[in-house]
């Protein structure tokens, strides 16, 4: 195996660690928060205050996480509609544009996202957790999607598109 082909295949090792295994735990995390939560409400009469934020934090975290794969395996909401009735080129067309947009806008924000993460000093309201690790890996996101699209961008400009149906019936 090639130097890049290993390198690639541990940088997508690593990739599927957060994208799959990170996203994993914290939807485990939500699922046995919440049933904690019901048992302590409803069984026990306890309402536990702590169980709604660990929810809301494996939410996003699993959010933040899970974005890659799913740009990774093209999962992502799109508006098709339009983008089925164009031919090859305006479908290239709108792949390149949708990714350099995204990459340039994403860009712009990255700086300022992380400046206003580091000067926070709010906390969550129950567990008193910063927000600057609780939003740590939307950072995490920010630069999957980046890269994401760029070699979306390459994919797209190198990508052969099938031909449409009725022309391989006639």
């Amino acid at each position: 195996m090639s130097s890049e082909k290993q390198e690639k295949s541990i940088a997508k090792k690593i990739l599927d660690i957060f994208d799959v295994g990170v996203t994993s735990i914290a939807f485990i995390v939500i699922f046995v928060t919440f049933m904690i939560s019901i048992l302590s409400r409803y069984i026990f009469r306890i309402p536990v205050t702590w169980t709604y934020e660990i929810s809301i934090l494996g939410y996003m975290w699993t959010m933040f996480f899970g974005v890659g794969k799913a740009m990774e395996n093209d999962e992502h909401v799109v508006f098709g509609l339009v983008y089925d009735k164009l031919g090859n080129n305006g479908k290239r067309f709108c792949l390149v544009l949708y990714n350099i947009m995204l990459v340039v806008f994403l860009l712009i924000a990255f700086i300022p996202s992380v400046q206003a993460c580091a000067k926070s000093t709010m906390t969550t309201g129950v567990l008193k957790i910063p927000y600057r690790y609780v939003f740590s890996p939307f950072f995490f996101m920010l630069a999957e999607i980046i890269i994401r699209s760029a070699f979306n961008i390459k994919k797209a400009l190198t990508m052969k598109f099938e031909e449409k149906e009725e022309a391989k019936t006639e």
